[in-house]
């Protein structure tokens, strides 16, 4: 169900400034004891519940049961592998791996897919970073869809602090695709509930939401448009357009998508839609 926002509400909101994925005046804020916080609970929401056991590039064999981060749905399995790039210990990547579904070659083509998505962020950088550290939890799995949640940070090479990164990805597993946003909804649309007084920060306390919405109130209706309409993968396949800069899936009955925002605030924030209008 997608909801209607008001006309007036969206041709007001269309009259501000486009910035790009930073908010006017990023300079001067200084709530990092706000994020940090919030940061804490939201990792704690978003993160695995079980280790996995962490392979390196050469290692081809899937960790044992035992071993690894895993679950069952109708009988399709996936366990959390780990990646490290050879030479930089201090990267890390998790994905996920499934099997069960009865017809190797589509299982093989899915977790392809899976490994290369879970991978792009460090292959889209242009020059390694210092370090890299990706978490990554299946929210979701059934025989005809998979939903992994990633989120970390990395440090690029002389960066003076960390990033905080956020990404998903969606496989519909019968046509072996990545779902994005616009197949839970449309960008123009969440755009507009973002601009409105009913949006909803997911894992934000009353502090920190109040200065999201000081830094979402520099922004416009066309920019959360364009941003939205970029989002989630596939990447582009001639591999000319950036990473996405937000990142979507549905849990439940709440579609979750992130944006951008100043370090100050998170380097991102999740926002939080009911599906079912309630």
């Amino acid at each position: 169900m997608k909801r209607t926002i008001p006309i007036l509400l969206l041709a007001a909101a269309s009259v501000c400034v486009l910035y790009g994925c930073k908010g006017k005046g990023d300079d001067k804020l200084d709530v990092s004891s706000i994020h940090t916080t919030a940061a804490e609970s939201l990792r704690e929401t978003m993160a695995p519940q079980t280790t996995a056991k962490e392979t390196t590039a050469a290692e081809t064999e899937p960790a044992s049961s035992e071993e690894s981060e895993s679950g069952q749905a109708a009988s399709v399995s996936y366990e959390v592998l780990t990646w490290h790039p050879q030479g930089q210990n201090g990267v890390s990547v998790q994905y996920p791996r499934i099997s069960g579904l009865g017809d190797d070659s589509r299982e093989e083509q899915i977790n392809t897919l899976l490994e290369e998505n879970a991978l792009a962020l460090f292959h889209s950088m242009e020059e390694a970073p210092a370090s890299m550290e990706i978490n990554c939890r299946v929210d979701s799995l059934d025989r005809s869809r998979l939903t992994a949640v990633y989120d970390g940070s990395y440090t690029g090479k002389d960066a003076a602090h960390p990033v905080r990164v956020f990404y998903t990805n969606t496989v519909d597993l019968d046509e072996i695709r990545s779902l994005g946003f616009n197949d839970y909804s449309d960008a123009y649309t969440m755009a507009g509930y973002v601009m409105s007084e009913d949006v909803e920060f997911f894992g934000a306390d009353p502090l920190l939401t109040e200065e999201l919405l000081k830094y979402r109130a520099d922004q416009s209706l066309e920019y959360f448009t364009a941003l939205f309409n970029q989002a989630d993968f596939p990447l582009d396949p001639d591999g000319d357009a950036a990473f996405p800069e937000s990142f979507s899936y549905t849990g439940g009955s709440m579609l979750y998508f992130s944006i951008p925002v100043p370090h100050a605030l998170g380097d991102y924030a999740l926002i939080q839609f009911p599906l079912d209008g309630k």
